[in-house]
């Protein structure tokens, strides 16, 4: 092609045609241009789509991340929280009252369960944002409002993650040093050592631990409902967003 251009402005600079020649390598370069600008079009529309993929693939991980964190409190925080504090509030009383329960092994297993989620930290799963920050790739969610939430709402997890791990109390510590806890057999009591469990109980030090920790979960509980809230208004959020954009 470049070779039949060339001869073509041979010919006409042999035959004297001068501005016939101008005209034609002026059109040539036009035709240059042109093609480069198809080009160079082509070339960023190119990029523009796999940008949309991975971008709409982020998203995608984060509503499945966002569901992981969803299912997780609501199988322990959720399902739980109430009657851990419901054993927190048994302990309270009982040092306040000191009525002794008539089934005490039952007594003694609903206070120790107030202990529950007291060790450890909450882990949410925050692989996906971790990645776009760490790479800042968060610039290809192109949707400002979205990408503001996203934001938003891992920082409100780090907090909650942080509040946890600062504001727990060594309630179950304390339980465990009394009542050791067997997973395979959870609510076994010794008999032998419900006096001792029963004196525990009615320590000082035992009721400002119970007052802690039921601080504790009554913040936890309270801040994941933000959490729960946000979550579901981002996760539909997203979801409308890849509804027109997957097409």
């Amino acid at each position: 092609m470049i070779n039949f251009f060339r001869k073509i402005r041979r010919n006409l600079l042999e035959e004297g045609k001068v501005s016939k020649y101008l005209k034609y390598a002026i059109g040539e370069i036009i035709l240059v241009v042109v093609g480069i600008l198809i080009a160079l079009q082509i070339n960023n529309w190119n990029e523009y789509r796999k940008s949309r993929e991975v971008e709409l693939n982020y998203l995608k991980n984060i509503q499945e991340d966002i569901l992981s964190d969803s299912l997780y409190f609501e199988r322990s925080w959720f399902k739980r929280g109430d009657k851990k504090i419901q054993g927190l509030n048994k302990a309270k009383n009982y040092y306040l009252n000191g009525i002794i329960p008539t089934d005490t092994i039952t007594f003694i297993n609903d206070v120790a369960y107030g202990g529950i989620y007291g060790i450890g930290r909450l882990t949410p799963n925050n692989r996906t944002y971790n990645e776009l920050s760490s790479t800042g790739n968060i610039s290809l969610i192109s949707d400002q409002d979205i990408r503001d939430e996203i934001v938003a709402y891992y920082l409100n997890l780090e907090f909650l993650y942080e509040y946890g791990a600062d504001s727990r109390s060594d309630y179950p510590h304390f339980m465990n040093s009394y009542k050791v806890f067997n997973p395979k057999f959870p609510d076994s009591v010794s008999p032998a050592e419900i006096p001792i469990l029963l004196k525990m109980m009615r320590k000082d030090k035992f009721y400002q631990l119970t007052n802690s920790e039921l601080t504790y979960a009554y913040s936890i509980l309270n801040r994941l409902e933000y959490v729960k809230k946000d979550a579901a208004l981002l996760y539909h959020r997203i979801d409308n967003y890849l509804e027109h954009h997957e097409k």
